[in-house]
C-alpha cells in the first residue's frame, strides 16, 4: 500500500532569516572579541602592577625599609593574583620568600612561616622555601617542627646542604647529640664553609670538634 502524502521540503532561509543570521553571528564574533580585549587588558595591568610593586618591594629590602617592603610586597602579590593566568610562576614564589625574610626581620615569625609555606606551595619544586620555612621554625625554637620540615624536604632534596645544617640545629635543640653530629656531618660534606658557619652557631659550636 503506498501512501499518498507528498513529502516534506524545507525551504531555503529567506533573505530576512540570512541577514538576522549574519547579525547575530557578528554580535558574538564581537562580543568575544571584546571579551578577550577587555582580559588582555586587565592581566597585562595587573601583571604590569604586580612588575612594580616587586621592583619598589626589593629596592626597598635593600635599603632596610622592612615595614615599607612588606607592604609593597603585599601590593604586588595582590595584583599578581588579579591576573588570573600566572599566579603559580616563580616571580610569585620569591615575592613570597622576600616577604617571609622581611618579617622575619622584624620578629613577625607566624606571617612569615606563612609567606614561606606559601612559597613552597607556588614552587615545591625549589629548595629556597624549605630552607626559609625551616630556618623560621628554629628561629622560634620549634625544634619539632624544624625537624619534620627538613626530614619531609630531605625526601626530594637530599643533597641541599642547608637542609641537613637546618637538621642538625634541630636535633642539637632536641639534645639529640649523635643525630646531630651526622646531620652536621653530611652539610658539611656537601658545602664545607658550612663548619665555619657551625663553629658561630650556638646551637652546633659545641659538637663542631665532634666532626670526624
Amino acid at each position: 500500500m503506498t501512501s499518498n502524502e507528498n513529502p516534506i521540503t524545507e525551504n531555503p532561509p529567506t533573505e530576512e532569516e540570512q541577514t538576522l543570521g549574519n547579525k547575530v553571528f557578528r554580535i558574538i564574533c564581537m562580543t568575544f572579541c571584546l571579551g578577550v580585549t577587555v582580559l588582555f587588558i586587565w592581566v597585562w595591568h595587573h601583571q604590569t602592577q604586580f612588575n612594580d610593586h616587586y621592583r619598589k618591594a626589593t629596592f626597598l629590602m635593600h635599603k632596610g625599609e622592612a615595614n615599607q617592603a612588606i607592604e609593597a610586597y603585599q601590593k604586588a602579590i595582590q595584583n599578581k593574583t588579579r591576573t588570573i593566568f600566572f599566579t603559580k610562576d616563580s616571580s610569585v614564589s620569591s615575592a613570597y620568600n622576600n616577604l617571609g625574610h622581611l618579617y622575619a626581620s622584624v620578629k613577625e615569625y607566624a606571617p612569615a612561616i606563612e609567606s614561606f609555606q606559601k612559597a613552597i606551595e607556588i614552587a615545591p619544586d625549589i629548595t629556597k622555601g624549605y630552607i626559609n620555612l625551616t630556618t623560621a621554625y628554629l628561629a622560634q625554637n620549634l625544634a619539632a617542627e624544624a625537624r619534620e620540615a627538613c626530614l619531609r624536604a630531605l625526601q626530594t632534596f637530599p643533597k641541599t646542604a642547608r637542609l641537613h645544617y637546618n637538621l642538625a640545629c634541630a636535633y642539637a635543640l632536641e639534645d639529640k647529640s649523635q643525630k646531630a653530629i651526622d646531620s652536621l656531618t653530611q652539610a658539611v660534606n656537601l658545602n664545607p664553609e658550612l663548619k665555619t658557619f657551625a663553629q658561630q652557631d650556638s646551637a652546633l659550636k659545641g659538637i663542631v670538634p665532634e666532626l670526624p
